[in-house]
């Protein structure tokens, strides 16, 4: 994992994945779960696992209201070892960790980048969540999110690249782009969730009404996520009914107003 993200100061300890900061180096193991669904389409971004989108996402949604954010930054270097025993064993996460730092030494491209660990003690350049982790909370999501879900793992991952993103501000912008990814996606799932309870064709006014529900807040008669709606046009689209805008017209705080309301939607449709 990058020093660019922030983590739980714990580890997180799942039935078929962990997370930890062993010996300075910051890494996640997951139980290799074979993926046998076949696509009728071809890509080259499906560097990440179900299982690995599943525990990055898990640890995000951890969080809960205005508690802060945790912004997991995995690097696609990744290797298999075989591996019956327990992963919470202590020198298996250990032997875990000097094998990491045996390949980051080996990798010119890793070696040179400022982001990925030395390869020696970097406990001190991670940056670690200042509340403790909910175990509890985060087991109950981890178990709750299918991996063989591409609808749910599209809208989760484009969740956790906006934070990677966002890390970085010559690309404040384009954060928002995921962001709005991952908006989209949780639309079409709470579209999916209504009608799965009997509603054939639920519209985006269907859709914010069953968010008021499920939060318990009074009704807008609002579309879906309504307030956001405008300022997505504007900035995905440089030319639109509003008008030309050589810049994106939002602000920095928007993203993160943004980002917090749809963690939450996503956590509490997880949980249903």
């Amino acid at each position: 994992m990058s020093t660019f993200g922030r983590y739980w100061a714990q580890p997180v300890i799942l039935q078929t994945a962990i997370s930890a900061l062993v010996d300075g180096v910051m890494f996640t193991a997951c139980r290799h779960q074979p993926d046998g669904k076949e696509r009728d389409y071809y890509t080259e971004h499906d560097e990440f696992a179900g299982v690995e989108i599943r525990i990055l996402a898990a640890t995000v949604l951890a969080v809960g209201y205005e508690e802060g954010v945790i912004a997991p930054y995995p690097v696609a270097e990744s290797f298999a070892l075989r591996y019956e025993g327990d992963l919470t064993d202590h020198q298996f996460q250990v032997e875990v960790a000097a094998a990491l730092k045996a390949e980051m030494r080996s990798l010119r491209r890793v070696a040179a980048a400022p982001h990925f660990p030395s390869g020696g003690n970097d406990r001190d350049r991670y940056q670690l969540h200042h509340l403790p982790l909910n175990h509890d909370r985060l087991g109950n999501i981890f178990s709750a999110i299918d991996p063989a879900d591409d609808l749910l793992m599209r809208g989760l991952f484009a969740l956790v690249k906006s934070r990677m993103i966002a890390m970085h501000s010559e690309f404040a912008e384009e954060a928002n782009y995921a962001l709005y990814l991952a908006l989209d996606a949780l639309f079409s799932l709470t579209r999916r969730h209504l009608r799965e309870r009997g509603n054939p064709n639920p519209s985006s006014f269907d859709a914010q009404a069953f968010i008021h529900d499920l939060f318990g807040q009074e009704q807008s008669g609002q579309r879906f996520f309504a307030d956001w709606y405008d300022e997505r046009v504007m900035t995905m689209h440089p030319e639109n009914r509003f008008g030309i805008f050589r810049h994106a017209p939002i602000s920095h705080c928007a993203f993160h107003t943004l980002f917090e309301d749809v963690r939450e939607v996503y956590r509490e449709l997880v949980l249903l």
